[in-house]
């Protein structure tokens, strides 16, 4: 998934937190220099694991632990959730680099890479469904659910052997864009049904979120100061996140299209979004994995399902990575599939799109279930797989 650590330009007047961190880092010893260096940026995978954090904090005050995020609240939030989701899809098109000698091909590994994990994990999915007992609707659209929400990944670059997992991370980079693609359209089919209606509500979502680029990128170009243009980038999110709840569509499409946009553009305004996206993506990122947390209610029934999702996903990520070096034409680090397997919040996101523009319908309340109970559980065995895979 898409690390601010590792964007491709330094970003001036960002996040406060990422500047106390570095900061850190500079004054601290080396153990916490290295737990600076990785920043709490948007997956799971840093040191110590925030993400995984946030969501047993926000299973504790949920509805179904203490009660402090009841129902009413967390259904208050959503539209603060659409506006993190646009902020989350925004930072990914910004981040997406493929002009670059090399990086067209690396971007093709990357999606080849999501694209394997996607199947195997729908395939095998589909195939534990016809094998259990458990009464489920459409099984096939739950599992292909279940392998896009399983594709997107999280890495952290290791600081003691930079060179040696650059690769990998740019990887778990580009291996976002394509779930979110792919996500859109299982969206739109939970809500219409038929292929002209989901290919029109996606093409007004498309047109809706170029428009709202382009007209902030000629604000934000007008704006005389920061605190002026900071407004426009907030706006610019509000009305992504609206416009993707009014029409039930993905918000993280709609802000990947608007950061696609700000990308290709290459204007000065790009710039100055991509430093306030950065401003912005902590407390919205915290937001999002805290309502995800609180909104986990899992049946002990699904939970064979569950151990199936963790362990078609790792098997998914193996065997992707694999394929992603063949595609790439360059050597990947051994233990490239391990760090893969660490779920990337891109993925939670998805889950509580699908979630969200489905209403709690079945099948998007089991899926988001299954997708954070198994993220949790990914995080702990990729913790595993890749201290045990690291050469000493």
């Amino acid at each position: 998934m898409v690390s601010p650590a590792r964007s491709d330009r330094a970003v001036s007047d960002g996040d406060p937190l990422d500047e106390r961190l570095g900061s850190a880092g500079a004054a601290g010893n080396r153990v916490q220099r290295r737990w600076a260096s990785r920043r709490l940026a948007l997956g799971l995978s840093p040191t110590p694991r925030p993400g995984l954090v946030l969501l047993l904090v926000g299973m504790a005050l949920g509805p179904h632990g203490l009660g402090v995020l009841s129902d009413s609240v967390v259904a208050a939030l959503d539209p603060a959730v659409s506006v993190a989701l646009a902020a989350l899809g925004a930072i990914v098109g910004l981040d997406l680099h493929v002009r670059r000698p090399g990086d067209a091909r690396l971007f093709g590994a990357a999606s080849v890479e999501a694209a394997a994990t996607i199947l195997v994990v729908a395939a095998g999915v589909i195939i534990v469904h016809a094998l259990s007992t458990v009464p489920e609707p459409a099984p096939w659209l739950l599992a292909l659910m279940l392998g896009i929400c399983a594709a997107p990944s999280s890495t952290a670059a290791d600081t003691a052997d930079k060179s040696y997992h650059v690769l990998a991370s740019r990887l778990g980079d580009l291996d976002d864009v394509l779930p979110i693609v792919l996500g859109v359209t299982a969206v739109a089919w939970t809500r219409s049904g038929t292929a002209l209606a989901v290919a029109g509500l996606i093409g007004q979502g498309g047109v809706i979120a170029l428009a709202i680029a382009f007209a902030t990128g000629l604000l934000m170009t007008q704006a005389p100061s920061e605190s002026e243009q900071r407004v426009f980038a907030i706006g610019a999110l509000l009305l992504l996140g609206g416009a993707a709840a009014h029409l039930s569509l993905s918000a993280l499409f709609m802000g990947l299209l608007a950061g696609v946009f700000w990308n290709v553009t290459g204007t000065p305004a790009r710039d100055r979004i991509e430093r306030d996206m950065r401003y912005l993506q902590h407390p919205l990122v915290v937001l999002l994995l805290v309502v995800a947390g609180s909104r986990l209610d899992l049946s002990t029934r699904w939970w064979g399902l569950v151990l199936a999702y963790i362990v078609l996903r790792i098997i998914g990520k193996l065997i992707g990575s694999r394929l992603a070096g063949r595609v790439a034409g360059r050597e990947l680090p051994h233990d490239v599939g391990f760090s893969l397997s660490a779920p990337g919040v891109v993925g939670i996101a998805i889950a509580l799109n699908v979630l969200q523009a489905g209403e709690g319908s079945v099948p998007g309340a089991t899926m988001f279930s299954i997708v954070i109970a198994g993220s949790l559980g990914s995080d702990l065995l990729s913790m595993i797989g890749v201290r045990r895979s690291r050469p000493a």
